[in-house]
């Protein structure tokens, strides 16, 4: 049996009972979460671009539009709201991959226009993540990572589509390989400045929908299109394939790690954010008042490795001479804390055009005065995270010498050397005695080790681990340190419906009248109880 066809036949057995409770109520959080991304990017006007777009030629359906209530055909519909949840990258995101803009989206539209119960929607949902965190993890070791592998879009909506359209085993896994037929994935020039960026799951969406479309009429697709050996799937996108990570469906479930983020912006910076956030309320509560950003000497960030090759990728889309958008500071270090300096909050608000024109001087200055730099001793922490809940399951456990020198060599091409950590990949070996032991100690393992699975995997234990340590000093030389290893609305924080909640009562204004938010509210807190289309209504014209 092959890949797909072994997904397929999991897509096609799973039922809502099968789910555990604690994983739907998960996913209740991130479609809570999606639909407050949604309405925070009615601040950003490359999402109102899409919207404007979309509407010259959209006719009219049976699937909601978000963005301004009308009612599209199923395609025009999850064009823009997955543009919209998109925009501000104000997202969910699990292990390994951004999940909720088609599996929340194609799964509302779908049972929306076919009238299904919220229950049908929330199983097709779960499908989704599963897969497509799948997918993602098994491609880690590749040139591609996070909202770069927009792949796993198209095989998340033709799961979705295949599940709520009640395909048999066979279409479904037809409606798979078809979509990786012609897999997408995002080109770094593209996603780090301009307005292209918020497309990035919109047209994967629509390839997933038409695939699942396509294979209901009887067409066919290459089974083994994933692990082919000379041309499938692995052999463009990962340089060590990772085939472990597509089982145990319905046995360990990667929806427990599901992460929604506090703040517009990537993953990498949440952690920043929150140590921050925490010092300026220290600030507040010490001295009575707010800080003034002119009284910020510097800013200090001690990051881990990930941290600092996000920050790596973007710093050359922010120039002086380039005017500041909600896309180029969106995966900055330095200038994500200027904002939040700036406004003392971070929030859809703040990555509005109107803010950072408004005052671009001084978070030009603010960013002048952050500096970033790479801990190993931060980067070892999010190595043993990811490896502690994995065990034999885990990345590094499954790499043999070979595989170790593949990926060395891969990443060497890929990022050649890099500023801020004073290593390229080609020199991580050398550059933590600590972290070379770990790979040299798997590529040891391999040889006694065989490859696992994911089966016995208890994913509740994963904590979300992005650690950072920020130290801010004031111009009179005071000085307030925090740290944060786990972003709030992260596994591995108790607090994470509160995270969703608060978010959704902040940016759901941006949107929606204070009546209609408030019944928008209660209908998603009792959503197995709920009508989609009453809720849809809620964001009607």
């Amino acid at each position: 049996m092959t890949a797909v066809e072994a997904i397929a036949e999991w897509i096609c057995s799973v039922r809502y009972e099968d789910i555990p409770e604690r994983v739907i109520e998960r996913a209740r959080w991130q479609i809570e979460s999606v639909l407050a991304a949604i309405a925070a990017s009615a601040h950003s006007q490359d999402a109102i671009r899409v919207r404007d777009a979309v509407m010259k030629w959209a006719k009219p359906g049976a699937c909601t539009v978000f963005a301004n209530g009308e009612r599209l055909g199923l395609h025009d519909a999850v064009t823009i709201n997955t543009a919209w949840s998109m925009a501000l990258d104000y997202d969910d995101y699990l292990y390994m991959g951004h999940t909720g803009h088609s599996a929340v989206l194609a799964s509302w539209a779908i049972a929306e226009s076919e009238k299904l119960s919220t229950r049908e929607l929330l199983t097709a949902q779960v499908v989704a993540n599963e897969i497509g965190g799948r997918i993602g993890a098994s491609a880690v070791l590749g040139p591609q990572n996070g909202q770069a592998w927009s792949f796993i879009h198209a095989v998340e909506a033709a799961a979705v589509a295949a599940k709520l359209w009640k395909l048999d085993s066979t279409q479904t896994a037809n409606a798979l390989a078809i979509s990786l037929y012609q897999p997408s994935f995002t080109l770094w020039p593209g996603f780090m400045g301009p307005g292209s960026k918020v497309l990035t799951a919109s047209a994967p969406t629509i390839t997933g929908l038409s695939a699942a479309a396509f294979a209901r009429e009887g067409m066919t697709g290459a089974r083994e299109i994933i692990e082919h050996p000379r041309k499938g799937f692995w052999s463009a996108f990962a340089w060590v394939p990772l085939p472990e990570m597509l089982t145990g469906l319905g046995q360990a479930w990667v929806s427990d790690t599901l992460t929604y983020k506090r703040y517009p912006g990537c993953a990498y910076v949440d952690t920043t954010l929150d140590a921050l956030l925490r010092i300026l309320a220290e600030f507040r509560d010490k001295k009575g008042r707010d800080l003034v950003p002119a009284e910020v000497r510097r800013v200090e960030v001690d990051a881990n490795l990930l941290t600092i090759e996000m920050d790596n990728l973007s710093s050359e889309h922010v120039s002086q001479t380039a005017s500041l958008s909600p896309i180029n500071v969106n995966f900055s270090v330095p200038f994500n804390v200027a904002i939040a300096i700036a406004a003392g909050a971070h929030e859809g608000r703040t990555l509005a055009q109107s803010f950072l024109d408004g005052h671009e001087r001084e978070i030009r200055e603010l960013a002048d005065k952050t500096t970033l730099q790479h801990d190993w001793s931060l980067s070892l922490e999010v190595a043993r995270a990811f490896e502690g809940v994995l065990g034999r399951s885990g990345v590094l456990a499954t790499l043999g010498a070979r595989d170790v020198l593949a990926l060395v060599q891969g990443y060497r091409k890929q990022l050649g050397g890099r500023k801020k950590t004073g290593l390229g990949f080609g020199r991580l070996l050398k550059g933590s005695p600590k972290f070379g032991d770990v790979l040299r100690q798997a590529g040891r393992r391999r040889a006694v080790t065989a490859r696992s699975d994911l089966s016995s995997v208890d994913f509740t234990r994963f904590k979300m681990t992005f650690p950072v340590r920020v130290t801010l000093e004031t111009a009179n030389r005071e000085r307030y340190s925090a740290r944060q290893d786990v972003p709030f609305g992260a596994p591995g924080q108790t607090a994470q419906r509160e995270t969703v909640h608060e978010k959704l009562v902040r940016e759901l204004p941006a949107r929606l009248s204070s009546v209609r938010a408030a019944s928008l509210i209660e209908g998603l807190a009792g959503f197995e109880r709920a009508s989609i289309t009453e809720l849809s209504a809620l964001f009607g014209v």
